[in-house]
């Protein structure tokens, strides 16, 4: 991308952020002592979060892509790139290489990927490094949203610990859990997570000098 592009593409996302949280801002707030009836609110925190977290490994594949070729920052710095392709679509190709797909989910596949193909993996592994636990429990709510394994389940409840302190001992779905409010921030969990997703993605287009 071009630095215009990328302007550009800072625009989109910010427009997709703001459609987000208008969305987010019409879900009623679940309770966090007694199990959800409200089993269209909680499928509706699930779809919109689901929707937001694809949305996001697309755009942090794209970006990272737009670094290891040579692109540059808003401020114009560019990333030690150990590739020498300036082609989006052959540089995916070779850093694919054997996997059937490039995982975007996992913070620490992230950081690997990123630490293989570029100097210190910057500006990825720099703006991952203060929202690790976040970013990973987004992708533990992603899979306990389309998975029902005993894995997706356990995983699942490391998020309950992380957000809630403890477990909680009947039924809690994954929309549910997004539509309580934050302990600290006191704005809903599914809101944290997608401004989580949105400021790394800004952080990597503009990152700090």
């Amino acid at each position: 991308m071009t630095p215009e592009q990328l302007s550009e593409y800072q625009a989109l996302l910010s427009t997709r952020y703001n459609s987000l949280t208008t969305l987010i801002d019409e879900l009623d707030v679940a309770a966090s002592d007694v199990e959800s009836d409200d089993h269209k609110s909680d499928a509706l925190a699930e779809a919109i979060f689901l929707r937001a977290f694809t949305a996001y490994e697309i755009d942090l594949e794209k970006l990272f892509l737009h670094y290891v070729t040579g692109g540059m920052s808003l401020q114009g710095a560019q990333a030690n790139s150990y590739l020498k392709i300036t082609d989006e679509a052959s540089a995916r190709k070779l850093i694919k290489a054997g996997f059937k797909f490039l995982s975007w989910a996992k913070p620490d596949t992230i950081r690997d990927t990123a630490l293989n193909y570029i100097e210190h993996g910057w500006p990825v592994v720099d703006m991952l490094a203060t929202r690790t636990q976040d970013l990973s429990d987004c992708e533990r709510v992603r899979n306990r949203i389309a998975h029902n394994s005993p894995e997706a389940i356990s995983q699942f409840s490391m998020v309950q610990r992380n957000l809630l302190t403890t477990e909680r001992l009947f039924h809690l779905s994954p929309g549910q859990l997004l539509r309580m409010r934050h302990r600290k921030h006191r704005k809903l969990h599914i809101a944290h997570y997608i401004a989580v997703m949105n400021e790394m993605l800004e952080a990597i287009i503009d990152p700090p000098a």
